[in-house]
């Protein structure tokens, strides 16, 4: 978002510890900690950018990598899976039997949510982008109906919700969709539904929402990954626990990913912006 200039810098940039700029780039890190124990997670804010050889990391925001994952697989999840967490179970309660929707499954975020929610027992709905997107959604997901996968290209998903769901709408909405898109994406909750938006497009850019939706009990909640480091000791113990059991018990998987050398960033900055890759680059 910010080598294409849809966000500026001012958005995500955190100056409260003097020249230190955090958030700008590199949220995650694997690597060894001083016990030489291989370990993955967020970055501090005091610890600079992950984009470093060195880095701190808040005792409640790492893990150990699980033995039989390499760091590879570990460099797929901690931002992702902290959202996704955070999102879903802190924020939205999901529990089993919720139906929830999940918006561009095929990227990382949308797997990891994927991940969880199927472990959790929910119905899911989702969206894509392209044919080749929808394969690997029925080839990966196999337990998600075909008739529950939408198109992450216009507002037809919002009559897919209506229609699969007889007029109810989804009990959790995980959004990244901008504009019309995310209008149409609050019009597919419930009664008492619970509204997640990971973008920041539309919280830039200050967009109205229509308020006459508020009337079903809904709530909304903006998702910002660069600012859990503000959240509260208990907060963060809860996250550091969710994670911890879903390492444990197996509903964190790690993600498909497209590898870039050092010396193709530019290269790898353009592929994302294009919209075709699927899981994390």
């Amino acid at each position: 978002m910010l080598a294409t200039n849809k966000i500026n810098i001012e958005s995500i940039e955190v100056t409260d510890y003097k020249s230190n700029f955090f958030s700008a780039i590199g949220l995650e890190f694997v690597g060894f900690n001083t016990r030489r124990q291989r370990i993955m997670g967020m970055i501090s804010p005091e610890g600079f950018r992950g984009m470093s050889n060195i880095c701190l990391s808040d005792k409640y925001l790492n893990w150990i990598i699980p033995e039989q994952w390499t760091m590879e697989d570990a460099a797929t999840v901690p931002v992702v899976y902290c959202t996704c967490y955070y999102a879903l179970y802190m924020k939205g309660k999901m529990r089993k039997g919720d139906k929830v929707l999940i918006h561009s499954g095929t990227g990382g975020i949308g797997q990891a949510a994927i991940n969880l929610a199927l472990y959790e027992g929910c119905e899911v709905f989702t969206t894509v982008g392209t044919v080749e997107k929808r394969q690997f959604i029925q080839k990966t997901f196999p337990s998600i109906p075909e008739n529950n996968i939408g198109n992450s290209r216009d507002t037809s998903f919002e009559q897919m919700i209506m229609r699969c769901t007889q007029g109810r709408g989804v009990d959790i909405v995980l959004n990244s969709l901008a504009e019309e898109k995310l209008q149409a994406s609050v019009r597919c909750l419930a009664n008492g539904g619970r509204f997640l938006e990971i973008g920041k497009f539309d919280m830039i850019s200050n967009s109205l929402l229509d308020s006459s939706i508020f009337h079903k009990g809904i709530n909304f909640y903006g998702v910002l990954v660069d600012k859990f480091y503000l959240a509260s000791l208990e907060q963060k113990k809860t996250l550091w626990k969710g994670i911890t059991k879903g390492l444990t018990n197996g509903a964190i998987k790690p993600l498909c990913r497209k590898i870039f050398d050092t010396s193709e960033i530019e290269n790898a900055f353009r592929y994302m912006a294009a919209g075709k890759h699927i899981g994390k680059v």
